[in-house]
């Protein structure tokens, strides 16, 4: 049995970041962990909730534009191999996952939804669906907890009543904003371009809207960034041979 994954209930902004911030207290009140960034969503998930995270190419994750899904009735998320070394896009996904999980798992269990279908929701472009909308919600509200990213903001530049208008002409300047808060709150796992739709969320940012894509400014600090990823996805590959 399948439904119309638009047919679901609504949920407020509000009411989605309580579901995040009820996983975030609930993981700190049962584990050794305290609340900062940057967000351990792998250990939520594996440790935490009992998910088993599962890398693969193969089946539907043959398309790349398919970054995961879940199954429920395995405790599985699975993450397209291709972003497994993005930190932001895969940490991203992992929490997506996790908001269907906190938001949805009931209603998709209680309406016998099949699991191979499900499997297929989390998709990098076309439309998304509102379950989809509401698992992305969830994710920027888990990496990104608004009590974090103002003070970050603080840090970075003084006040948030001092927030960044940013015109067409001005549209370079995101990434740079975007990098001296994620450096400044420790968001290490969270890509330029969540934080930036954060922030403009947040109203920190205004005059523009949601961004699928903000590059970063080449810079010697960009540089060293790039070739600490590239370190780092060298290591996850050695230790993915390994197993």
């Amino acid at each position: 049995m399948s439904f119309d994954l638009n047919d679901i209930p609504k949920l407020s902004d509000t009411d989605i970041e309580q579901v995040a911030n009820d996983l975030l207290n609930d993981y700190e009140n049962n584990s050794q962990w305290t609340l900062q960034c940057p967000i351990p969503v792998e250990r939520i998930a594996e440790k935490h909730l009992g998910y088993h995270i599962e890398i693969t190419d193969d089946d539907i994750y043959e398309d790349a534009e398919i970054l995961g899904g879940i199954v429920f009735d395995d405790k599985v998320i699975q993450i397209n191999g291709s972003i497994e070394n993005h930190d932001g896009r895969y940490s991203f996904t992992i929490a997506h996952e996790l908001g269907h999980h906190c938001l949805h798992k009931e209603l998709f269990q209680k309406l016998s939804m099949e699991s191979d279908e499900y499997t297929k929701m989390c998709r990098e472009t076309g439309e998304k669906l509102l379950a989809e909308q509401q698992a992305d919600t969830f994710a920027a509200y888990l990496l990104m907890p608004t009590k974090f990213v103002k003070k970050a903001y603080i840090k970075a530049f003084g006040d948030t009543n001092e927030v960044f208008d940013i015109g067409y002409k001005k549209r370079h300047m995101l990434g740079s904003i975007a990098s001296r808060v994620i450096e400044s709150g420790g968001f290490d796992n969270v890509s330029l371009t969540a934080m930036t739709n954060r922030l403009i969320g947040m109203g920190l940012i205004t005059g523009v809207s949601y961004q699928k894509s903000v590059m970063p400014d080449i810079t010697p600090k960009t540089l060293k960034g790039l070739w600490k990823n590239r370190i780092s996805a060298l290591k996850k590959g050695v230790k993915r041979l390994k197993k």
